[in-house]
């Protein structure tokens, strides 16, 4: 095993609950970025840039911002603008029948 396998591992967000009213469009929450379309679909990918793995933490202009480079990536998690040169990673979204919400991982 190499230690970069074992760091994407490591990395992996725990579940998230996310509530139901998740807002239209890009949000960040705790670990994850999450995409809420127009017809109530939602993804989700790690918050976690491709180039260097900084914690994405803000959303500008419909993209989400790495701090440390300024990598940007669209909704769908495509490179929008380098250095980063590899997509977000697209994590599992489950719906909560409890919360009437969903639980994303990264299985």
């Amino acid at each position: 095993t190499t230690m970069l396998q074992l760091l994407r591992v490591r990395d992996r967000p725990v579940p998230v609950l996310v509530p139901p009213d998740v807002p239209l469009g890009l949000s960040l929450r705790d670990e994850v970025v999450l995409h809420r379309g127009t017809d109530g679909s939602l993804r989700a990918f790690a918050a976690r840039c491709t180039h260097l793995g900084c914690r994405l933490d803000r959303v500008a202009d419909d993209v989400v911002v790495c701090p440390c480079h300024g990598s940007r990536f669209f909704s769908d998690g495509r490179v929008a603008a380098g250095p980063a040169s590899h997509p977000l990673t697209e994590l599992r979204v489950r719906p909560n029948a409890a919360s009437g919400g969903w639980t994303i991982d990264g299985a």
